[in-house]
């Protein structure tokens, strides 16, 4: 019971921040990388990425320590379901653990009449056996690759997740990851075209790319919905992760991003989702910021990775929740005192609106990124200083 109590009081404590409601303090959300909470628990990262169950020993290691009202919970990526469908995007470093993600080109230029005609038959048939080099040799072995992957799915990965969730209820810290979509264009630059052939796109192949946006629009929205219950009475998000917008011209923003991302945001948020954006890269400048403004009121959670956290609260604060975006590298450079002098700075600015949590601007990957002591200071400086 008294887990179920703290996850309703939390939960409730982020619903009435993103709300503009009155609450008894800033709520903490925080993201820890596998490795990270592995290191900090004493455990080995690679092998825990091939035993789950030391992924959960390490999460709890994390969840006694660190006082939260909510976080991501371990995105793992699973290396035999990798090695099952012989996966090109997805690469383990066997020295360290750690998930390299190549540029990959599963979608020719060729194939642009195909996406936009029926995108779902030719992501199966075209960009999955670019992907994954199990797919594409024949039905059979195709359907074997599968079937193995969909087992282990059912086994290992369900298993796991059910792990991960009794023990998050059980200390009472909800997460707040529901499911992942993209926007269509950082799912096209990212995952189908890559980041090179993605630019050339921009100038010789602009019809096509605006019209491949528009077809994979509602890919991800069905997807969302095939994926992740609407959850009225908590805060599972549906997240997207979004990096391509600093890396390209407002123009090309204007016309091939922004359009289709405004489209599937407010078709799920009229669906009843909550979302979760993680805008990252350089937004210190504030750029593109009134489109973000332009976001449904009260159904978003903004997190920026590089801003000026006044001009964010300013403009994108008014409407919904945002992340102060706690610079991870202050526990890298910094003495411990100055570390919470700009945890109070964050907290001062943010304070003042009330509609902000305080996080950090990205999850550290090990303890060079991040002393474990000098985060447990800043939190629990920000656990006591955030009282309203």
């Amino acid at each position: 019971m008294k887990g179920k109590f703290e996850m309703e009081e939390k939960i409730e404590r982020i619903k009435s921040t993103m709300a503009g409601k009155p609450t008894d303090r800033v709520p903490v959300i925080l993201d820890f990388e596998i490795s990270y909470a592995c290191e900090y628990a004493g455990i080995d990262f690679l092998e825990a990425t091939w035993n789950y169950d030391k992924i959960i020993e390490a999460y709890e290691k994390i969840l006694d320590t660190f006082e939260m009202d909510a976080n991501l919970g371990m995105g793992w990526l699973p290396p035999q379901r990798n090695e099952i469908l012989g996966s090109k995007t997805w690469i383990q470093n066997r020295r360290n653990g750690t998930m390299q993600h190549p540029e990959v080109m599963s979608l020719s230029a060729d194939d642009y009449p195909a996406l936009i005609e029926d995108p779902l038959r030719c992501i199966v048939e075209r960009v999955l056996p670019g992907m994954y080099s199990a797919l594409g040799k024949d039905s059979v072995k195709d359907i074997t690759a599968i079937s193995k992957a969909l087992l282990f799915e059912k086994r290992q990965v369900t298993d796991f997740y059910n792990k991960l969730y009794d023990l998050t209820y059980a200390k009472g810290v909800p997460i707040y990851y529901g499911t992942m979509f993209y926007a269509p264009f950082d799912l096209l630059g990212d995952h189908l075209r890559g980041i090179t052939q993605i630019s050339m796109d921009l100038r010789r192949k602009k019809r096509e790319l605006e019209a491949a946006c528009e077809a994979l629009a509602p890919v991800m929205t069905d997807y969302v919905e095939n994926t992740l219950p609407v959850d009225a009475d908590g805060i599972s998000c549906a997240c997207s992760w979004v990096h391509l917008p600093p890396m390209i011209s407002p123009r090309h923003f204007e016309k091939f991003f922004w359009p289709t991302f405004k489209k599937v945001c407010d078709t799920l948020a009229a669906k009843g989702h909550t979302l979760y954006l993680q805008f990252q890269g350089d937004y210190t400048d504030g750029r593109y910021f009134d489109y973000y403004s332009e976001l449904p009121e009260g159904k978003v959670i903004l997190a920026v990775e590089h801003q000026d956290f006044k001009k964010t609260l300013d403009i994108l604060g008014s409407k919904n929740m945002v992340c102060c975006s706690y610079p991870l590298d202050y526990l890298t450079n910094y003495s411990t005192e100055e570390c919470l002098d700009k945890a109070r700075e964050l907290m001062d600015i943010g304070m003042e609106t009330k509609r902000f949590y305080f996080g950090f601007n990205k999850p550290a990957f090990s303890f060079k990124d991040a002393p474990p002591e000098k985060m447990k200071a800043v939190i629990d400086f920000v656990n006591a200083y955030g009282k309203y």
